[in-house]
């Protein structure tokens, strides 16, 4: 790959990292885990029902045995088995 090609790459990437910088990140582990970065707070938090606050609009999370792991910063680990995301709003 030459220099210049390398360089465009390198632009569109930083620029698509730029674009996305204030959304919520979502990720998830099969339906054992999901990792929130953006979260604004916690909304329901019940064994089967978990709600996500992400500012202008709301996760939604339902299953079995839900457990917030970890809640650091803005960032929310949830494990459970999950059967079902929302969003709302």
């Amino acid at each position: 790959m030459s220099r210049k090609t390398r360089e465009k790459n390198q632009l569109k990437n930083k620029l698509i990292s730029e674009m996305f910088r204030d959304e919520p990140r979502i990720e998830m582990a099969g339906n054992r885990e999901i990792i929130i970065d953006g979260c604004k707070g916690v909304v329901e938090y019940t064994e089967n029902n978990i709600r996500i606050s992400l500012g202008e609009s709301v996760l939604s999370l339902s299953g079995d045995n839900l457990l917030i792991q970890s809640f650091d910063n803005d960032v929310v680990i949830i494990n459970g088995q999950i059967s079902d995301i929302d969003f709302l709003g």
